[in-house]
């Protein structure tokens, strides 16, 4: 750890300041709710297991993960106040010694850190008071989101003060869905260990409780001494491969660690960089089978041994293939000799059908031969001069991306290419935000028109079925929506494609402005609430228009390769932004329960600053004057990779509108049983806000993933949905249909998301907006008849009724789609390496046997140097 005095001033001054605040969270949390002289042994008890567990952690090859979160939460339930804040400071010892294997401030900071993100909570926690058995599950709920929150926030922010990086890159780089998944699941149980202690026999029973949690700390830490045992095996095969060639001492550790480099410069993910550097410590492993003679024959090479030569990659590769866990090595292992130009050995690949991973092993491998020391040339070049000799051959014998990354890692300025092949890096949403300012306003001016959208939906439906009490004029208002979509998508589809999509966009969000602005004055006081209906339907057309075309436009806004993290960015806005309008949607009907011309005009503002951040962006794209307007639907069925994502979207989008007469119903039939002072209308925003929490975390789950755009995706999205729509028709419980409906609620963008980028990717640029206005358009249609049947059914039998046939449809067409999902692409490999192995009849780690002869030129290949001149590539491997 760095030394207080190493600290920039704003890190010290902020490690100051979480010390101080977490001595004062210690006198707080006394001097609020001490700790009474009858509770000292279950505070003893509680700190004897915290501090066993803090001798106990979990670890990682780079750090640990502490496993006394249960053990504090469960004593802030039990001993909230003093009783936490004095365990967070005085039974937390990891086993540093202060002054010695830790900074006395980072052992300071630690326990004012865990003494801030438990007392407060611990305290706040104990105003939630439910009736019933939900209060233990909110209270702990609500105390693990916010101690793992804070835990996490003061972490980071400390972590981007010492590394001077920002608050943002260093929880999205540290912090992963997993990660957050397995400590909240984990902190969870604090409650069980809290139930389990009240009564006498729960002090016996739950150290069995924690000492599972152990056993698992005890698999887990095993499996890690495993990983290091491995890679020290690794490591001593590499030194063993290099002893046996006297020229060549020490090269595959250098290369594999070259090759780890290179590829967390290209930020690639980091069980890649792993592969990378396995890939690097074996990639000479076929020299076992080449005679010493030729090995160390001190002169050039004949043919004859020149052929021998080349076959060492495929021996090793072969060798390394016969290995269950390193059987994705081999085709980097095997092609580690290729050309960009396809001049290499031993299957001359070329291009972007060389694996990914290999192309990085080509460069790390000649930069270490023309750099390193060679006991037959008296002259080696300097790494500058390395990385210049290795630039000028970009585009010819190397991939220019992998040269660029040699380059930035010296200092260097990276190279001017044309035709810049794509890389596979880990792409995260910041990335995509941040790189893409175009994009970065297309998204504000989405999520502020989204802000607006719940006003009007509440705003509608709320008067319609206050005027007349029957969920079938609500399905009348869906379905009028949807045949306007219909209509306009049928005859316009290709309006999106053939007009300048900017202009087009800003014109019709302000249409749409002026008529919300109207609405209130239409209307009156309800009595004409027939008028809505029309209304509806004009919005739904000019909808059908915008929403299309900004679907087509993010591909013209962001690389190919983010398309899918940045559909899953506008999920995550848009619902976000739904969430907080359904929740000021139900504020002001709090306080004004009949004042919906407010909501009206709310929306009317969001579209016309929409249009205003619209007219920021230069271009959405579109304006290709030989699209035609119409016959959308039949030119995305003529793109034979979008059929199955246009299927399954239609069929999808039959079943979830079931539920949306259902959702309202549910909410005025909830509100009649619940001993919770809320209107119908009130409980269906809440609903509605749950459901769009639900999605917006959906949202930030997919888009964590790397292959978004496949079947087995939206076939997960559709799974997660239907068992617990399914779940919300079997129990009439409030709480229990909050939770079923966030969940569901959450598979819904992983679905969405995922048929959406296939349907882009599938596109060719002058028809995006046609696919997406077809797309657009059956769901509208299949909408038309969900909506009707869920409206009937609802009507006829109830809510659960309809959620119930929305949850076993799903199931059967989530299965489906799981059956035909395709296999992701490994980003090692790339995808024209793999379709040229399944071309061939294999997979991508099995061996290419028709190419192992296929030699470069004369010998010349990117690996070892054995001339006096370094800067020609003559090799001997």
């Amino acid at each position: 750890m760095t030394p207080f005095k190493s600290l920039s001033r704003p890190a010290q001054t902020y490690a100051v300041g979480v010390i101080a605040f977490g001595l004062a969270m210690f006198a707080l949390g006394w001097i609020l709710d001490p700790v009474h002289p009858d509770s000292a042994l279950k505070l003893l008890y509680l700190g004897v297991g915290t501090q066993i567990a803090a001798l106990r952690p979990i670890p990682w090859r780079s750090g640990h993960q502490s496993v006394i979160d249960p053990l504090l939460i469960a004593t802030g339930l039990l001993l909230p106040g003093g009783g936490v804040a004095t365990i967070a400071w005085l039974a937390v010892f990891d086993g540093r010694v202060p002054g010695r294997t830790i900074t006395w401030w980072a052992f300071l900071f630690n326990r004012a850190m865990l003494a801030t993100a438990y007392v407060f909570p611990s305290l706040a926690v104990q105003s939630i008071h439910l009736q019933g058995r939900w209060e233990l599950p909110l209270r702990t709920l609500v105390f693990v989101v916010s101690a793992v929150s804070l835990n996490y926030i003061l972490t980071a922010l400390v972590m981007s003060y010492v590394n001077r990086t920002s608050l943002l890159s260093t929880l999205f780089d540290n912090v992963g869905v997993t990660t957050l998944i397995g400590t909240a699941a984990l902190s969870f149980s604090g409650g069980i260990i809290w139930l389990l202690l009240q009564s006498d026999v729960g002090y016996i029973m739950a150290p069995g409780l924690f000492g599972f949690v152990l056993a698992v700390r005890g698999n887990v830490a095993d499996a890690q001494r495993q990983t290091l045992l491995k890679d020290q095996t690794l490591e001593l095969a590499a030194q063993a491969l290099d002893a046996r060639d006297r020229y060549t001492e020490s090269h595959s550790i250098r290369v594999a660690d070259i090759a780890g480099r290179l590829g967390e410069q290209l930020e690639l993910g980091d069980r890649e960089v792993d592969l990378i550097r396995t890939a690097g410590s074996l990639h000479d492993l076929g020299k076992i089978g080449v005679r010493d003679d030729i090995l160390n024959k001190p002169g050039p090479l004949s043919e004859e041994e020149w052929e021998i030569m080349r076959r060492h990659p495929d021996i090793g590769a072969d060798m390394i293939a016969q290995h269950s866990a390193l059987a994705e090595v081999a085709p980097l292992v095997r092609h580690h000799h290729e050309r960009w130009d396809g001049s290499g050995y031993p299957a001359g690949l070329k291009g972007n059908v060389i694996p990914f991973g290999a192309r990085i092993l080509s460069v790390a491998d000649s930069f270490d031969t023309i750099t390193g020391a060679r006991l037959y040339r008296k002259t080696a070049m300097t790494p500058i001069e390395g990385v210049e000799d290795i630039s000028r051959r970009a585009s010819h014998w190397y991939d220019p991306n992998v040269v660029d990354a040699l380059r930035e890692i010296h200092g260097l300025k990276p190279l001017e290419v044309a035709d810049r092949p794509d890389v596979p890096r880990r792409i995260t949403t910041l990335r995509v935000l941040r790189s893409n300012s175009g994009f970065a306003s297309l998204i504000a001016a989405i999520g502020i028109s989204s802000l607006g959208d719940p006003l009007t939906q509440v705003a509608t439906l709320v008067s319609i079925y206050a005027a007349t009490r029957d969920p079938r004029y609500v399905a009348l208002a869906f379905i009028v929506q949807a045949v306007g979509t219909i209509a306009m998508t049928s005859v316009l589809g290709g309006l999106t494609d053939r007009l300048p999509r900017r202009g087009l966009v800003i014109g019709l969000e302000l249409l749409r402005a002026g008529v919300l602005l109207a609405t209130p004055i239409l209307i009156g006081d309800r009595s004409r609430w027939g008028l809505l209906i029309p209304i509806l339907f004009f919005l739904s057309c000019v909808n059908a228009i915008v929403q299309p075309a900004r679907q087509a436009a993010v591909p013209s806004l962001v690389p190919a390769g983010q398309v899918g993290k940045a559909n899953a960015v506008v999920a995550a806005v848009t619902m976000l932004s739904s969430a907080v309008g359904f929740g000021v949607a139900g504020a002001i009907l709090g306080l004004f329960p009949r004042a919906t011309s407010i909501l009206f005009v709310a929306d009317a503002a969001t579209f016309a600053l929409a249009a205003a951040i619209f007219v920021g962006i230069p271009s959405l794209g579109g304006g290709s004057t030989a699209a035609p307007i119409s016959g959308a639907l039949r030119r995305s069925w003529d793109t034979v990779a979008a059929r199955p994502h246009l299927v399954i979207g239609t069929l999808a989008a039959f079943l979830i509108p079931i539920s949306y007469p259902a959702l309202l119903s549910l909410a005025y039939q909830l509100s009649q049983q619940s001993r919770v002072p809320l209107m119908g209308g009130q409980f269906y925003s809440l609903l509605e806000l749950v459901s769009s929490v639900g999605i917006f975390i959906g949202s930030l789950l997919i888009s964590r993933l790397t292959s978004i755009g496949t079947m087995r995706i939206v076939g997960a999205g559709l799974l997660l949905t239907g068992v617990f729509s399914f779940v919300v028709s079997l129990n009439p419980d409030v709480a229990l249909i909050a939770v079923a409906l966030f969940i569901a609620s959450a598979g819904n963008p992983i679905y969405a998301v995922a048929n959406q980028t296939a349907l882009i990717e599938a596109a060719h640029p002058a028809s995006r907006g046609s696919i997406m206005a077809s797309r657009f358009g059956l769901v509208q249609t299949a909408s038309v008849i969900g909506v009707g049947v869920g409206g009937v059914i609802t009507n006829q039998f109830g809510p659960t009724a309809a959620y119930g046939l929305l949850g076993v449809g799903l199931v059967i067409l989530a299965m489906y789609a799981i059956a035909a999902g395709r296999s992701s692409i490994n980003p090692l490999h790339g995808a024209a390496y793999e379709a040229r192995t399944l071309a061939k009849g294999g997979t991508a780690s099995e061996q290419l046997d028709d190419g192992a002869m296929h030699g470069g030129v004369n010998g010349q290949t990117d690996g070892e140097t054995k001339t006096a001149e370094p800067g020609l590539h003559q090799a001997k491997t």
